[in-house]
């Protein structure tokens, strides 16, 4: 998924520490003390959230144990690919994959779906949820985070197809990933599927669309594999979306940063498990082992 700065307001704040705009607090505080206390206040918000939603998480560790897997993202790259290869692989899309011609192929097994936030628009957040709820397979799992659980129950979303939640927070440490307990909050949709499979057991993670190449297209309309005109949501990929270009950036670096951590994390928790870049066309590939998805199918 191609996500971009003016996605999250939550993420803007994140970004200007990033970019070193200190807020009053954190110039008074040593820097261990600052985030000390950030990682505190975000384990009580979640000893007081709905744990229960996340017991169903359980069921997931260990199911994908010495396998291989495939994330799914919207880049523009997934056009160069026959994607109906996958047919029979353990594969995992997110946002607007459900837009794919080899959906019904591929039949994800899980479709994972970033929190709402602005600046969408909540009846069309939700049009767009029963639009994927029609599209994707009847045996696709959905994954989201707990934060639209309420949304779910108010619209009757996904009736008749098993939920999963995450609790996702901001400043969580990435270590071994427990399912029930918080989750960093992903910079972009394939951080919200990585520790998953992580803890599901896969050991060759292969990416897909995971571009991340929006840079190049600052202040332009994001681009996808799809036309902008079928996707559903309002201000989801304008250029209007956009925020200036040095938080642009900083939101950029850190996304790189969080599939570091993830990778760093993985040589001692996950030492087996390995993620690949099968993108013809990312700025992962300077980072990310790269192969062709002809090569290994």
């Amino acid at each position: 998924m191609q996500s971009h700065v003016g996605n999250n307001a939550k993420s803007l704040k994140l970004i200007k520490v990033g970019a070193h705009k200190k807020t009053l607090v954190q110039s008074w505080l040593p820097p261990a003390l600052y985030y000390f206390l950030l990682q505190f206040s975000n384990n009580i918000k979640f000893q007081f959230s709905n744990r229960q939603l996340l017991k169903s998480n359980t069921s997931l560790k260990g199911l994908g144990s010495g396998k291989r897997a495939f994330v799914l993202a919207t880049g523009p790259s997934i056009k160069q690919e026959d994607l109906s290869v996958l047919k029979g692989e353990d594969c995992f899309s997110v946002s607007n994959f459900f837009l794919h011609q080899d959906l019904n192929t591929i039949a994800p097994k899980f479709h994972f779906f970033a929190p709402f936030h602005p600046p969408l628009i909540l009846d069309n957040f939700i049009s767009w949820m029963r639009e994927a709820d029609i599209k994707l397979p009847a045996e696709t799992q959905i994954i989201l985070g707990a934060t639209d659980e309420p949304l779910v129950r108010q619209y009757n979303l996904f009736k008749n197809r098993k939920v999963h939640y995450l609790y996702l927070a901001y400043h969580v440490k990435v270590g071994k990933v427990n399912l029930e307990q918080p989750i960093l909050w992903p910079q972009s949709g394939p951080l919200m599927i990585l520790p998953v499979l992580l803890s599901m057991g896969y050991e060759k993670i292969y990416l897909l669309g995971c571009d991340h190449t929006v840079l190049r297209d600052f202040n332009n309309v994001i681009p996808h594999f799809y036309d902008k005109e079928k996707d559903s949501r309002k201000n989801a990929s304008d250029a209007g979306a956009w925020a200036d270009i040095i938080q642009a950036h900083q939101y950029s670096m850190n996304t790189f940063i969080q599939y570091d951590k993830y990778l760093d994390s993985m040589k001692k928790y996950y030492p087996k498990a390995q993620i690949i870049s099968l993108s013809k066309d990312s700025w992962l590939n300077g980072m990310l082992p790269h192969e062709s998805l002809a090569y290994i199918i």
